[in-house]
């Protein structure tokens, strides 16, 4: 079975220590930069896809919608445009040229994205999927990716929110619809 793993939203914005939207914590806690470097070793050893997913939007915010909190707010303080420091992948992850980088304008990695696309011409059967925050775009990512029928699988201790509380529910709930592993586990 073909394998991807699919990382969502380690950008600067979300997950510095700088950033605004407040992962950083979870994801020191957990020492989840060294365990994603290791999985990337993992997933590339193995021939593993690797897609990273961001949030970005145009200077203008003409791709986010209005009715969305989360991107209005970004809209507001002027944050999540691509090209800037905020949608960078986070330096200390071991991002390697070539490999594929998907923009969304939605929480979601799959809406309005050529993600199913990119995965169905590699012949992708399974994800282990791994990002920020989980109560948002990893619980959307999970329930789409379960809905379209890949095997799923979240790697919980690389995945962080700002709430801990809603990291804990997420993970209970995803569980209904993927396996959620730890990445020892893999290694």
């Amino acid at each position: 079975m073909k394998k991807a793993l699919i990382l969502v939203d380690y950008i600067n914005e979300i997950c510095h220590k700088d950033g605004i939207f407040g992962c950083f914590p979870m994801l020191e806690a957990n020492q989840a930069v060294a365990k994603l470097n290791r999985l990337l070793e993992h997933a590339r050893k193995n021939s593993w896809l690797i897609v990273w997913i961001i949030v970005g939007f145009d200077k203008n915010y003409s791709e986010a919608s209005s009715n969305s909190p989360v991107f209005t707010r970004a809209k507001e303080f002027q944050k999540l445009q691509r090209g800037t420091w905020g949608t960078e992948i986070l330096a200390e992850l071991n991002y390697q040229a070539g490999e594929l980088i998907i923009c969304k304008n939605a929480v979601n990695p799959f809406h309005a994205t050529n993600l199913d696309h990119v995965l169905r011409v590699n012949g992708i059967e399974e994800l282990y999927i791994s990002g920020v925050s989980t109560e948002v775009a990893i619980q959307s990512c999970t329930r789409d990716a379960h809905d379209r029928g890949y095997k799923v699988n979240v790697i919980a201790d690389c995945c962080a929110s700002s709430k801990p509380q809603f990291h804990g529910v997420s993970l209970e709930i995803l569980s209904y619809l993927a396996n959620v592993i730890q990445s020892d586990s893999l290694i």
